[in-house]
């Protein structure tokens, strides 16, 4: 019997585990790291991002524990965004600014999203909270660790 619904759900479900991000292994940042600035953003993960993900630095372990930081390393101009398991390193001079964007319970469920603007008008998610506003509280931190605006787009529902 087991054998007959692994075999259905090979056939109809489009889930590889082979190609499944937690699958990969994650870059190794080899620079040594020097935090600046920082700021505690709770307890919200750190979204996948191919280009910028790496493990998270051993110096940076020491200072996150079970909390999410974002941070500045002025020494090699990275803008670092960790938790326990992974960091996102993005260049400071790639930067344009931070969006927290609100998503009101429609059909679908509420959050509030965190998102790094580029200055080639890409955006990188940094992550996604399950409480609309949840990243309200730390826009003024941010602005001020940083030193990149934060905008704030009209909030929609989630239909």
């Amino acid at each position: 019997m087991k054998s007959i619904l692994k075999i259905l759900t090979g056939i109809f479900s489009k889930y590889d585990p082979d190609n499944d991000i937690a699958n990969f292994p994650l870059k190794k940042y080899h620079g040594k790291i020097e935090i600046n600035k920082a700021v505690e953003v709770g307890n919200c993960g750190v979204h996948y991002s191919p280009d910028y993900t790496f493990q998270t630095p051993v110096e940076v372990l020491n200072r996150v524990k079970d909390k999410t930081f974002l941070w500045i390393d002025n020494q090699n101009s990275l803008l670092g965004f960790s938790d326990q398991k992974k960091t996102l390193l993005v260049p400071l001079n790639k930067i344009n600014g931070f969006e927290i964007q609100n998503i009101l319970k429609g059909k679908g469920p509420g959050e509030s999203d965190l998102f790094l603007y580029l200055h080639n008008s890409v955006s990188v998610m940094l992550s996604i909270a399950p409480d609309t506003y949840y990243f309200d509280q730390y826009a003024d931190e941010i602005n001020k660790t940083t030193g990149f605006t934060v905008i704030f787009p009209p909030e929609f529902y989630n239909t």
